[in-house]
């Protein structure tokens, strides 16, 4: 299975919303209950937890592929044997679906990771339909 994390320019407002709502919430509990300092605190973890490890947006294994996520659209599991085809341009990969239905997946949401995860799609794609890479035959004579 592999894990394809949303990029850092969409997780860098959540976490600045974060701190934004933990600094506000640290000056009420100053002013007014103090209580109000663990709610800052959790704010504040919650911010540090988003930074360090950014939600998964995209999972492929064996037997799929799951899309969507926190911080981004409603997650959809696609069995490989569902997709009768992926197209990709350069924003998106277009999964066609036997149901003649297509779903889009933003590249920007993986970023940097956008080139491997669409080989890993084709890979195992191909792996599943039972296809593999032509290789010409080796001369047997010599």
């Amino acid at each position: 299975m592999t894990n394809y994390r949303l990029d850092r320019r969409f997780t860098l407002p959540a976490i600045g919303v974060h701190l934004i709502a933990a600094g506000v919430v640290a000056a009420l509990a100053f002013l007014a209950w103090a209580p109000l300092g663990i709610l800052a605190g959790l704010l504040l973890l919650n911010a540090l937890r988003t930074y360090a490890f950014p939600p998964v947006v995209a999972r492929t294994d064996q037997g799929g592929v799951r899309l969507g996520g926190r911080m981004t659209v409603k997650p959809v599991q696609i069995a490989w044997s569902q997709i009768d085809d992926v197209s990709v341009d350069r924003a998106h990969v277009f999964f066609d679906r036997e149901d003649a239905d297509t779903l889009a997946f933003p590249l920007a949401y993986v970023g940097r990771a956008a080139e491997p995860f669409v080989r890993e799609v084709h890979e195992r794609l191909n792996e599943a339909n039972g296809y593999r890479r032509y290789e010409p035959p080796t001369d047997a004579t010599s």
